[in-house]
């Protein structure tokens, strides 16, 4: 019975020791700072706290990295000991800006050497104002960087939610329009209903359509924003919409598709007052690139319901939608 124990106890101590051998991680509980203002001296401010949650004291590098340069900016390294109180983190401007507006990403990485790794993405934006005097006032605030995984876009126009409830409760848009009209329109992409990320361009000639789309920034340097499907539909009445996934729909759920042209005669039985619908997915963050942002989607503007009720009248029969609360 010894000589089995004793085994037992070796073989443990050399699984143990081997390279594959599994051990319990460092924890850490990383609480992030809302947005905030740098004061007008920009002092430093907190850009997170990072608290010990192990039963030892543990080391925290932490290092920034810029986005744009790709470069680690500052490194800081702490030891964090048993039953400390949530150490404060600071953020400082790591880069002077020039322009009204202008905008710069970096990444926070947050490890121990047990195993623990976390990112932060911020973004840090300039804004000049002037006072009384026409002196410029250089405000820089910091942002979050918030990631989108797997989230839809469709182009601008009613929400099928506040037309039919009963159909879906996503925020998916749908686009009336006349394509009757030559030339080019032109309509915004908006992707979880709350930030403009491309166009979509519907080119009529004569009889035939082709219907295109850009994302925005994709010429940029690192530009991160990931597309994972595309959707395209027209539908010759909103009555003929039957299901709004296109995960959910019968195969082949669509005869159409970007950049293919297509017959209006043919395709569409000559209807020029039809129904586009666009479902894309992407994955994205708020900062697409180093230096750049995602424009704010704001439905409610009198500009943005007046186009509303305009293309609802495309529709046949003509209907008006509640806007959502």
């Amino acid at each position: 019975m010894k000589k089995l124990l004793s085994l037992s106890l070796v073989l443990g101590l050399l699984i143990s020791a081997l390279p594959g051998a599994v051990l319990a991680a460092d924890t850490l509980k990383v609480s992030r700072a809302e947005e905030f203002r740098f004061p007008q001296d920009n002092a430093p401010q907190t850009a997170f706290t990072v608290e010990n949650t192990n039963d030892y004291d543990v080391q925290v590098k932490i290092e920034v990295f810029d986005q744009l340069e790709r470069i680690t900016v500052q490194s800081m390294t702490y030891t964090i000991l048993k039953g400390d109180a949530p150490l404060p983190v600071p953020a400082q401007i790591y880069q002077n800006l020039t322009k009204n507006g202008e905008v710069r990403t970096y990444r926070y990485k947050i490890a121990t050497p047990g195993g623990f790794v976390k990112y932060i993405h911020v973004a840090q934006r300039l804004t000049i104002e002037k006072d009384n005097n026409n002196v410029e006032i250089f405000h820089y605030d910091q942002l979050r960087n918030t990631y989108y995984p797997n989230n839809t876009v469709s182009s601008f126009g009613p929400h099928f939610r506040d037309v039919t409830p009963e159909l879906t409760d996503l925020w998916y848009m749908f686009t009336p329009i006349d394509l009757s009209i030559q030339g080019r329109q032109t309509f915004e992409l908006v992707a979880s209903n709350i930030y403009q990320v491309g166009e979509v361009y519907v080119d009529v000639y004569q009889d035939t359509v082709v219907v295109s789309y850009k994302m925005f920034y994709d010429h940029h340097g690192y530009y991160s924003t990931e597309r994972l499907s595309d959707y395209l539909n027209f539908y010759n009445s909103y009555a003929d919409v039957g299901i709004v996934e296109p995960e959910d729909m019968p195969q082949p759920n669509t005869m159409f598709a970007f950049d293919q042209p297509f017959s209006i005669l043919n395709h569409l039985g000559g209807d020029t007052n039809v129904l586009m619908f666009v479902r894309n997915r992407i994955s994205y963050y708020r900062f697409p690139s180093p230096k750049a942002e995602y424009k704010r989607f704001w439905e409610n503007t009198p500009q943005n319901k007046e186009r509303r009720e305009l293309m609802l009248q495309f529709m046949d029969p003509i209907m008006t939608v509640e806007q959502s609360k």
